[in-house]
């Protein structure tokens, strides 16, 4: 992994639109799989809700970071995606999510997937940043909020 988390953003998905937990994840791993190379949406799909199963990634104020670990990356993945409707994603504050980091990050590497998760929780602990994305118009802008912070934690 890059020092910065935004050198591994690979896709900015703005307005997508799913009704519940299940069905964005689905969405989301449909993405994501479009920007890495060997892995299927499904598998994607079948570790981000394995993950879940755990426990709710939702971290409170609206935003979520599902995550999970694959030997079919060598190196940290991530993407953002903000959906048209806040959902239910079980959330420890109660609120309902509308922002999401989605991370893929290498089995083989478990410290690379460590740092990157606390990089990325520092970063959208910044209310002013979410509130940003959340009325952002475009994935270039919404890269740039993100390395304008990750550049100055």
């Amino acid at each position: 992994m890059s020092e910065y988390i935004y050198n591994n953003i690979k896709t900015v998905v703005l307005d997508l639109s799913c009704k519940n937990k299940e069905s964005c994840l689905e969405k989301m791993s449909y993405e994501m799989a479009k920007v890495i190379d060997g892995i299927e949406a499904d598998e994607i799909y079948s570790l981000l809700r394995s993950r879940e199963l755990f426990g709710s990634t939702a971290l409170g104020g609206y935003f979520a970071l599902p995550h999970a670990k694959t030997d079919k990356v060598s190196e940290v993945v991530g993407g953002i995606f903000r959906i048209k409707s806040p959902i239910d994603f079980g959330s420890i504050d109660g609120l309902p999510t509308q922002l999401f980091f989605i991370l893929i990050a290498p089995s083989h590497k478990p410290s690379i997937q460590l740092k990157a998760l606390a990089r990325i929780s520092k970063i959208f602990k910044d209310t002013q940043l979410k509130e940003s994305i959340l009325s952002a118009e475009d994935s270039e802008y919404v890269i740039s909020l993100v390395k304008e912070k990750d550049i100055n934690l």
